[in-house]
């Protein structure tokens, strides 16, 4: 199953690439376990962009992202000691970052259950598009995926927006492959359920703007 124009509103940039001269996440890893001074702003400058890109379209418009960032690289350097292969840098902080997402998506819903948020109405999309169009496209699709459970929410947004294969996602979420299918069929089905029957999601997924 493909949602060729409507996902494509939410993915990403491609994966940060390193200079020929820069260290390798294996040596990153390194000198964050040891501490050195360097590390901070190396592993920053190298992925706080995809950690950003992972969150954001993990919890969808929020005022509170750049705080998840910050949290997110205070847990990797917390807990940089349990990475087990210093070249498994990337998929360790994007582990970390789902953790931190799940979390907020879980906090959120609390919020909202308990009135200390709004009636849960999507606040206004920041996207590059100044089509108002497509800020509403993707408004509305993160509406859809606010009713998704939270390990479904975020296999449907490695699998399909963070461009991640099967065992990728299955990986990064901790299950099996069996698992993550299952997921990602409850996941697209409802989210393709629910864009047939609006009127400006479903020329996007079937492809009306093209």
């Amino acid at each position: 199953m493909s949602y060729p124009t409507t996902l494509r509103l939410l993915r990403g940039s491609p994966d940060p690439r390193r200079s020929a001269d820069a260290p390798t996440d294996a040596e990153l890893a390194r000198l964050a376990r040891d501490r050195d001074p360097r590390a901070a702003t190396l592993v920053w400058d190298r992925y706080s962009g995809m950690v950003r890109g992972v969150l954001y379209r993990s919890v969808g418009p929020t005022h509170d992202v750049e705080d998840l960032v910050q949290d997110v690289f205070v847990g990797f350097f917390r807990n940089v000691g349990t990475l087990r292969e210093a070249s498994s840098l990337r998929p360790f902080l994007v582990g970390i970052a789902l953790r931190t997402a799940r979390s907020a998506l879980r906090k959120r819903r609390v919020r909202k259950w308990l009135r200390l948020s709004d009636d849960g109405v999507v606040p206004e999309v920041a996207t590059n598009d100044g089509d108002p169009r497509t800020r509403e496209a993707v408004r509305r699709l993160y509406a859809i995926m606010d009713d998704l459970n939270d390990r479904d929410r975020l296999a449907f947004v490695l699998r399909h927006t963070e461009g991640y294969e099967l065992t990728e996602t299955a990986a990064a979420l901790a299950v099996s492959l069996a698992t993550v299918k299952r997921m990602l069929a409850r996941a697209e089905e409802h989210v393709r359920s629910r864009a047939k029957q609006d009127d400006l999601l479903v020329a996007w997924t079937e492809g009306g703007d093209e």
